[in-house]
């Protein structure tokens, strides 16, 4: 996509752009590749100042393929890792790179079945490199029910990335509720978010902006993991 079409883009559709190549997720890597410097040291090693550096850690902006490039051999970091977070990086441990990591499930003390003792769930970090999660940022739920069948099934288990918690529409989220966690996609609708059931036999529910009570976006839903029958 050339910087003309991307200018012509309404702002939902530029963040899931950024979101599903990973960019979006640059000032955490950049983060990374600081390594313990100031803003200002890093800025120095770098040849830039220290407000594009300020701008770029608090994802306000984003450098161009020049100063990406430079970034990247300061740094002694793949380019394509720094602008993507696809690859392997050697600031990475090898825990983050490959193997497995346990991603607890959320809120255990609301579940009221024998699911409940079951604590994390072992997930390859491989299958996560497109989606440039940290693995602090992750949680799993069990999904109830058949609202959203058929893309989710009741027992399914979902992989949640709780870093990304603005509503884009069409995309899945983990929803809190009325003392419930479900699984829904969200649609922007002026003051309103509607929470859109896949299963068509349920009705959508509204929520208020402005007055969110007993509502909270979990996270965004990264991986899904289907029961087999």
């Amino acid at each position: 996509m050339n910087k003309k079409n991307f200018k012509t883009l309404n702002e939902q559709e530029k963040t899931s752009i950024l979101i599903s190549t990973g960019v979006i997720n640059f000032k955490n890597r950049l983060t990374l590749v600081l390594e313990g410097l100031s803003g200002n040291a890093f800025a120095k090693k770098v040849g830039m100042s220290e407000a594009v550096i300020r701008d770029y850690l608090s994802g306000k902006t984003y450098p161009s393929l020049n100063r990406l490039a430079i970034i990247a051999h300061k740094c002694e970091v793949p380019i394509e890792w720094l602008a993507t977070g696809k690859g392997e990086c050697r600031l990475l441990s090898e825990s983050q790179n490959r193997g497995s990591i346990h991603i607890p499930f959320h809120n255990l003390n609301k579940t009221s079945n024998s699911l409940a003792d079951i604590q994390s769930i072992p997930f390859e970090t491989s299958l996560l490199k497109h989606q440039d999660c940290h693995n602090d940022d992750l949680t799993a739920v069990w999904a109830k029910g058949d609202s959203m069948e058929p893309t989710i099934a009741n027992h399914d288990i979902l992989i949640i990335n709780k870093a990304y918690c603005k509503p884009i529409d069409g995309y899945l989220y983990a929803v809190q509720y009325d003392d419930q966690i479900s699984i829904k996609r969200i649609q922007n609708q002026g003051s309103n978010l509607a929470l859109l059931c896949d299963n068509s036999k349920y009705p959508t529910i509204m929520v208020n902006k402005n007055s969110p009570l007993d509502f909270e976006i979990i996270g965004h839903v990264v991986y899904l993991l289907k029961k087999l029958n």
